[in-house]
């Protein structure tokens, strides 16, 4: 039977949810391990619903992201899982930090609906996403950029999950960090996470927003900050050129600034755009917030107290590391 091609949207955004649920309880992270997984020894070691995970088996089979035998008892790694585990966290980024605004689309867009945080974003699976697919397609590339100047002290500016704070302070036993983080659930799974991995002396998180905190003796010393996709959450233009600004005043001791974020891509509605994309731009769209392009980020810091020496792309699309001095 063929299926048309409203059906494959439907049955995409199936295994789409199946994706980001197979991530969430370790299946994927099993199969890049060991090849092969039982689904009943799994089920039971991970007190899973075994029907549940084998239809979440049978949507990703649709797709083949996996490969079911014909007992529907072991699954292996389809044609398409390579690429399903790189973007993992793209798709719990969108089904589950951004769930409920999917689900209740229709009325966001009503303005009589948009009242108060109407958006109901989940900031902590936001954050543990991110940190998923900031280690596939980010990292690399800002430790190159981060290691082009010495530094003891860090400001990690919207730090999520702090995954980049822990892995400077082990791998550079004098460094010292703070994280600002506007969202509780982010923040919460910040400190869990600085304590799990022993750093708590060396790494603090300001539950804060970075437009209305105060300066601390912690944030005096700071000689290098580093932002990772909130920088579009500073706009409108005035108000991000002034956030800009006033980080010199709450960083006086940082000489460089690397702000990594996604600019808007001028691609929607040509056909062929790539993944991330899409989802981010409705999102930031249904929020009200809006996103600038590349262009306007350089006119932006040629009026700032910032001077931007260079950019690096990333792997992800429309995306790069400004590095401000």
């Amino acid at each position: 039977m063929m299926h048309n091609d409203t059906a494959s949207i439907f049955n995409a955004t199936i295994a789409a949810s199946a994706l980001a649920a197979a991530f969430e309880v370790g299946l994927l992270e099993e199969l890049q391990q060991r090849g092969q997984v039982q689904i009943d020894a799994y089920c039971e070691t991970h007190d899973l619903h075994r029907p549940s995970v084998g239809a979440v088996l049978s949507a990703l089979q649709s797709c083949q992201i996996v490969s079911l035998d014909h007992t529907q008892a072991v699954v292996e790694p389809g044609d398409l899982f390579r690429q399903a585990y790189l973007n993992k966290g793209y798709f719990s980024w969108l089904t589950g930090g951004y769930g409920q605004m999917l689900q209740n689309l229709g009325s966001m867009i009503q303005n009589a609906h948009r009242q108060g945080d109407f958006a109901g974003r989940d900031g902590k699976r936001i954050a543990w996403a991110g940190r998923d697919y900031g280690a596939q397609f980010v990292e690399s590339h800002f430790e190159q950029v981060l290691g082009e100047m010495p530094f003891t002290a860090g400001a990690d500016i919207g730090c999520g999950s702090a995954d980049r704070l822990i892995r400077l302070s082990k791998a550079r036993p004098d460094f010292r960090g703070v994280g600002i983080e506007i969202n509780r659930g982010a923040a919460e799974l910040a400190r869990n996470a600085i304590r799990a991995a022993g750093v708590q002396d060396r790494i603090q998180v300001l539950q804060n927003d970075i437009q209305t905190l105060d300066p601390t003796p912690e944030c005096r010393e700071v000689e290098v900050m580093f932002s990772f996709f909130m920088g579009h959450d500073l706009w409108p233009r005035e108000a991000c050129l002034a956030a800009l600004r006033r980080l010199r005043t709450l960083f006086p001791n940082a000489r460089r600034f690397l702000l990594c974020d996604t600019y808007r891509s001028g691609a929607l509605g040509n056909g062929d755009v790539p993944i991330f994309t899409l989802g981010f731009e409705l999102t930031h769209a249904v929020m009200g917030h809006y996103v600038p392009t590349k262009e306007e980020w350089l006119d932006l810091f040629a009026e700032s107290d910032w001077t931007c020496v260079g950019e690096r792309a990333i792997d992800i699309p429309y995306s790069c590391i400004f590095d401000l001095r």
